[in-house]
């Protein structure tokens, strides 16, 4: 347990003073605690032995006082707790954020949606109350647990080796539990998980549901996956309520027996009143770190599923180690790239492509001719199996993002659109552009009529995905997003592919003419758009063929060359606006 908790302990590094207070102040709530048993103790010493009740408003007023600072206390711990909970929750959600967006697809992609969620929603909070509630209680309940054992001692041993008997045997059955609740705990988390990628899922494809005309079997279907889980959730209380139950039990039929093994001494006269009475409010006081503890034994037993669920997606490492390099030109070079999928076929087949500063060029290819991985290696989403992929002369996984940014730039056939305004979905990517830049890349894609033509305009809000705009329409914000971005090379992976043919010409000779400096890689299975390119060529059977070359036009922009030119960035600000 304490090696699967370890890699996460990281997360309470420079959280000491925090974590110290807290377990001070922990402390003093529990030597308040003690305190009480020994007030009624004097309570009755004075009163029914020595027949002295002039004591007893003072006994009254140290016991609200008691009361009053146990109140503060009880304040102070929860403020500091709910921070430095909400601190380390925050972390270990960045963590594993970080992880999917840093992780190689590989083994990333092979999670669905909705088990990756339930990770974010249900195992980080288990980790977090381990590490904060569970290393901390666990700690101050067994000091807590020391000293009460400590004073039952003193106040007389015999009875204490019997109240620590009943403690051993209620913390042997708790732990004999494991198993079960473990079990149960990993169903319980893998039905939730299949729950919440089925809403991810179906939410996101509302439109297709009905078109498919399948939404009394899908609502049928959320029946069935919710009956699984109550049918799991009831046997997991079963497990739990026996888990802690029957420990519980043997807590109380040591009590039991305490009680009369008591009343015999107290018949004997060989045992005080209050002696006894404080004996058995300490008991009371034993029992209460002891419930800790088994209450921590059934915690680790869950979070132990929960450890090994974001584990395995953690992996052992925290991302590929892949030394960074700062890119010096705008050139695409492909070497000799051979790229398989795992227990697949080989995709791509010594693919030699090279791509100078300035070019437009296009690759056609059917279905499953690998153009999309083509892209997926040029961005450093995937490595090549063999081979070298260089973008401005280094390794994609090695650039950092904010330099291949400026050099690569993406708009695919479907647009990553938030649930927000248009004008938030264009400024993705880049929040700090201008109105008129906003309004410039938009009429370059064609998009600024049909948006003006929304409710609201640029302030329209759009559903997730984007799915009350039609296709042609989402692919134009897509474009103009990557206009905003203006990278030194425009990449169109089927960005343009929902289009009808004259917008689609519009689209592409208003980007040919307003970045004649730029290189262009278009990605299609056929293309209806300008015919302007310097370079056709075919990815078929893995294999990256030239299809003829072409020149451009007269004024289409300048010839393709081989050397490295960066060119500044063209300021869209200073356009000139109707």
């Amino acid at each position: 347990m304490l090696r699967e908790l370890g890699p996460f302990t990281v997360h309470l590094r420079g959280k000491g003073r925090r974590l110290a207070g807290l377990f001070v102040l922990g402390l003093l709530g529990a030597g308040i605690s003690l305190s009480t048993p020994l007030l009624g103790k004097a309570f009755i010493d004075a009163v029914t032995e020595r027949g002295d009740f002039s004591a007893v408003p003072w006994i009254a007023a140290a016991l609200a006082a008691i009361a009053g600072l146990d109140l503060a206390l009880g304040l102070a711990i929860r403020l500091v707790h709910a921070r430095l909970s909400a601190d380390v929750l925050v972390e270990l959600r960045h963590r594993l954020f970080s992880r999917c967006l840093t992780a190689p697809l590989d083994g990333v992609e092979r999670f669905r949606h909705g088990d990756l969620l339930s990770r974010f929603g249900g195992d980080l909070p288990q980790i977090q109350a381990l590490l904060v509630d569970g290393l901390l209680g666990g700690v101050r309940n067994a000091l807590f647990l020391v000293v009460a054992a400590g004073i039952l001692v003193r106040l007389h041993p015999g009875l204490a080796v019997w109240s620590f008997t009943g403690v051993a045997v209620a913390l042997a059955i708790s732990t004999a539990f494991r198993g079960p609740v473990e079990r149960a705990a990993r169903s319980i988390r893998q039905d939730m998980a299949n729950i919440s990628h089925f809403l991810s899922e179906r939410l996101s494809g509302l439109r297709a549901v009905r078109f498919h005309g399948t939404r009394t079997a899908e609502a049928e279907t959320f029946g069935r996956l919710n009956d699984v889980l109550v049918r799991r959730v009831l046997r997991f209380q079963g497990v739990d309520a026996a888990a802690s139950g029957v420990p519980g039990l043997v807590l109380t039929l040591g009590l039991a027996w305490i009680y009369l093994l008591g009343g015999r001494l107290l018949e004997g006269e060989q045992l005080g009143l209050g002696t006894f009475v404080a004996f058995v409010l300490y008991q009371g006081r034993l029992y209460g770190p002891a419930q800790g503890l088994l209450g921590l034994v059934r915690t680790v037993q869950e979070a132990r599923v929960s450890l090994a669920r974001v584990a395995e997606v953690l992996g052992d490492d925290p991302a590929p180690a892949v030394a960074r390099a700062t890119p010096c030109s705008s050139s695409v070079v492909l070497d000799d790239v051979w790229f398989s999928y795992p227990g697949k076929d080989a995709v791509l087949r010594g693919i030699r492509f090279h791509m100078g500063p300035t070019e437009r060029v296009i690759v056609l290819g059917d279905s499953g001719a690998g153009k999309s991985t083509l892209v997926q290696l040029l961005f450093g989403l995937r490595a090549p199996r063999t081979g070298t992929v260089l973008v401005g002369g280094v390794d994609p996984r090695a650039c950092p993002p904010v330099h291949l940014r400026r050099i690569l730039g993406y708009a695919g056939a479907e647009p990553f659109l938030l649930h927000a305004t248009v004008e938030e979905n264009l400024r993705y990517g880049n929040p700090d552009a201008t109105d008129d830049a906003v309004l410039e890349a938009a009429r370059l894609a064609e998009a600024h009529g049909f948006i003006l033509s929304l409710p609201d305009g640029y302030h329209t809000v759009i559903g997730g995905r984007g799915l009350a705009l039609s296709d042609g329409q989402r692919q134009r914000l897509g474009v103009a997003r990557l206009v905003l971005q203006a990278p030194q090379v425009f990449v169109l992976d089927e960005a343009l592919s929902a289009l009808d043919p004259s917008t689609a010409t519009r689209v592409a000779e208003n980007l040919w003419n307003a970045f004649p400096d730029r290189g262009f890689l278009v990605i299609a299975h056929q293309w209806t758009g300008s015919g302007r390119f310097h370079r056709r060529m075919t990815l078929d059977g893995g294999v990256l063929v030239p299809a003829g070359q072409i020149r451009p036009a007269a004024g289409s922009g300048p010839e393709p060359t081989g050397s490295a030119v960066l060119v500044p960035n063209p300021g869209l600000q200073s356009t000139p606006h109707s």
